[in-house]
């Protein structure tokens, strides 16, 4: 049987405190289809962690947020809050 938590044990990550780079499904206005860019991301703030996520979805709320033409409506935005780490 293969051991998959082999990673919960491993040294910190040499990121730590350091901005990331990583891939995001943006949607830039209401509708349009999304773009998968590569984004930076700041060091985790106090009381928030980092994880390494393997796989994120979108849900029926991304769709709502991603069609939204009047407020809350923000754009640009970065959607899929599902994820697996």
């Amino acid at each position: 049987m293969e051991d998959n938590n082999s990673q919960a044990s491993s040294p910190a990550s040499t990121t730590e405190g350091k901005p990331i780079r990583c891939k995001a499904a943006v949607s830039r206005k209401a509708g349009e289809p999304l773009v998968i860019e590569e984004i930076t991301v700041a060091p985790p703030m106090p009381g928030e962690v980092r994880i390494r996520v393997i796989c994120s979805s979108l849900c029926h709320s991304d769709v709502t947020l991603r069609n939204l033409q009047v407020p809350p409506a923000i754009f640009p935005r970065i959607l899929g809050h599902e994820a697996t780490g």
